[in-house]
């Protein structure tokens, strides 16, 4: 089955007309306020001086129209880290883990750092935070990013983030799991599609992903699991997996209001839209 197939027997005729458009369009630009090392209103100001019309979306997560993409990528503030661009759909995995300042977290699958930087800026400065990549030369791409948006403070492992079910178990509060997937939010022209034995292998993968984040989360912790794509089976079949694993979890059902949002029992997908890319969270907490 084509993923244009797959896609037409999933959604209903209007929300498959509507995602299908998506993935022709420009797409509005979306970036967070590094707020660890510059100041909220000095960043505002540039923004309106360099004539950027800018919406608050999310909290400290701003959008604007694709015509101001050049003017963004190549001004100060972007170059001294004072703004990170993101798709609001990858902001709301951290919105989700909602971390405190006194939690130990865990970011596995951590490059190229928005979720991580994200999430320092919810901690603070100097909060308890560790984040993975296996990948060496995706890790050190991390490094710099996290070096130039001032959390050099944070932990870093060139590691496979399967290794904590032997090594951290029960040590964190909360862990982000944006794991590795097919990536068909970003379908369309030159997309390379994968064979149905390369998504198996992937969702294979994200099985024992999860399963090493549940061991290394503390009783009363949470998970969230996030990808970029549309699969049932690296979405909602990888929460089932877990669901009947060995852990006694639960899982929590988000929702941001928004108007792309499809809230099942397994989580929450993010249907795409001029803004939005396509994304799944599924919050996931692991009973005392």
């Amino acid at each position: 089955m084509s993923f244009k197939d797959y896609l037409e027997s999933t959604l209903t005729k209007s929300d498959f007309n509507r995602v299908w458009d998506s993935f022709f369009k420009p797409k509005s630009v979306g970036f967070y306020l590094n707020l660890l090392k510059f100041n909220k209103d000095e960043i505002i100001l540039s923004l309106n001086n360099l004539g950027v019309e800018i919406t608050e979306f999310l909290p400290n997560f701003y959008i604007c129209d694709a015509k101001f993409k050049d003017t963004l990528t190549h001004s100060e503030i972007f170059n001294k880290g004072a703004i990170y661009i993101q798709n609001p759909s990858s902001y709301l995995a951290a919105l989700a883990l909602n971390p405190n300042r006194d939690d130990m977290v865990l970011d596995m699958c951590a490059s190229p750092g928005g979720k991580s930087i994200a999430l320092a800026n919810m901690m603070g400065q100097g909060a308890n935070l560790a984040v993975m990549e296996s990948d060496t030369k995706r890790f050190y791409t991390l490094k710099s990013n996290l070096n130039k948006y001032g959390c050099e403070w944070v932990r870093t492992y060139n590691k496979d983030a399967r290794s904590i079910s032997r090594t951290c178990q029960n040590k964190f509060d909360k862990i982000l799991l944006d794991a590795p997937c097919s990536s068909y939010s970003h379908f369309g022209d030159g997309f390379v599609e994968k064979s149905a034995k390369e998504i198996k292998l992937i969702s294979r993968l994200q099985k024992q992903l999860l399963n090493s984040a549940l061991s290394a989360l503390k009783p009363g912790g949470v998970v969230v699991y996030s990808t970029c794509t549309f699969f049932e089976c690296e979405n909602e079949e990888v929460v089932q997996n877990a669901l009947n694993s060995k852990f006694d979890i639960t899982i929590d059902k988000i929702s941001f209001g928004l108007s792309v949002e499809i809230i099942s029992e397994f989580g929450l997908k993010i249907l795409p839209d001029c803004n939005m890319d396509a994304f799944f969270l599924a919050k996931i907490i692991k009973n005392s």
